[in-house]
């Protein structure tokens, strides 16, 4: 079973976000803080990362440095999942970093085609 983290502090919108996942047969980690998903990625070992760039503990470059210095997760994909502008992204130089970029608010039908696109290689 392919399993997905997601890192992100708006509680409700993890919950909905993992019903949908978990509804297409994903396990769904979750983590709140950057440091708290640098610690689930290091135990569980995901296959995709969810990562929402404006988080309470680190900047998005703190947070992929995180994520990155992990080493199960050192190429693990991770999708930018974020209201913040991807001029934003680009301007801060981290769209090397991301697989894909998944803007809030959300279509469900596009974070699900990214998902799947990115595990199942």
């Amino acid at each position: 079973m392919n399993k997905v983290l997601i890192i992100d502090d708006e509680e409700q919108h993890t919950a909905l976000v993992k019903m949908r996942l978990a509804a297409s047969g994903i396990k769904v980690l979750a983590a709140d803080t950057a440091a708290g998903g640098a610690a689930v990625a290091a135990k569980e070992n995901p296959d995709l990362i969810l990562l929402d760039l404006l988080l309470p503990d680190m900047r998005p470059e703190e947070a992929v440095r995180a994520l990155r210095a992990v080493p199960c997760s050192a190429k693990t994909p991770i999708i930018a999942f974020t209201a913040l502008d991807p001029r934003e992204i680009h301007r801060r130089r981290l769209d090397a970093e991301f697989s894909g970029i998944v803007t809030k608010p959300y279509d469900a039908r596009d974070l699900l085609a990214k998902v799947n696109r990115l595990i199942r290689k």
